[in-house]
């Protein structure tokens, strides 16, 4: 082989991914009568596939098959500058079809830009139909979550001041016990005194309170 000569004019060595699918395309195509023209290094070797391509076309079935390559490169070609696109038939009412036409020419397009618009904007309008439905679904189950979590630091304000509550009344009980159902007489210091203790013990209890609610909070996986 004379080198860049003999290379053909339609296959771009600089483009490996093109020779090396060609070689795969001969490959696969191949019969089995033209296998020996074929080498096994084609597709790893540029040189080797040249000397496949030459080899089979001087056979009258070679040179059909790489007349076929020739034109599967050339579509392969057309596929990727356009993007990947892919050719795609379907039938359509005549009524729809009338439409579509009466539709593209409004918009000032072709009908398969139209088409092709349809489908990427009810792709995205179902993608933000899911994304929404998930938003609704988390915040239904935070507000399930948060409701729950209210209704039992409630509860345990109730557990909480009732313990509070037993408690005061056991001191109570005891002290009547002891000194009996009659109130001894205070002078209004003692008294004032006696209010003080009392404001400072409903600020005691309520900081219990306060305390249990907490803490049950933070260990609540809810309060997330």
């Amino acid at each position: 082989m004379k080198g860049t000569e003999m290379k053909p004019s339609w296959l771009n060595e600089k483009d490996s991914d093109e020779w090396r699918w060609a070689a795969s395309y001969l490959s696969r195509r191949c019969s089995s009568s033209l296998q020996n023209s074929l080498s096994a290094l084609a597709d790893s070797n540029f040189s080797y596939l040249v000397r496949s391509i030459h080899a089979l076309e001087s056979e009258a079935e070679g040179v059909k098959l790489i007349e076929r390559l020739r034109s599967s490169i050339r579509q392969r070609r057309y596929r990727l500058s356009k993007g990947g696109r892919k050719t795609c038939s379907f039938t359509l009412p005549l009524e729809t079809k009338t439409t579509l036409k009466r539709l593209a020419k409004n918009h000032r397009t072709t009908e398969t830009a139209l088409i092709q618009r349809f489908i990427e904007d009810a792709a995205n309008l179902a993608e933000a139909q899911k994304e929404t439905r998930l938003q609704e679904n988390l915040m239904a189950k935070v507000t399930r979550n948060t409701s729950k979590l209210a209704n039992e630091l409630n509860q345990i304000r109730i557990e909480e001041t009732k313990k509070q509550l037993r408690h005061c009344l056991k001191r109570l009980t005891l002290w009547e016990t002891s000194m009996g159902n009659e109130l001894p007489t205070l002078t209004a210091d003692e008294e004032a005194k006696a209010i003080a203790n009392v404001e400072n013990r409903m600020r005691v209890i309520q900081e219990a309170v306060d305390a249990s609610v907490a803490m049950h909070e933070m260990m609540s996986p809810r309060s997330v």
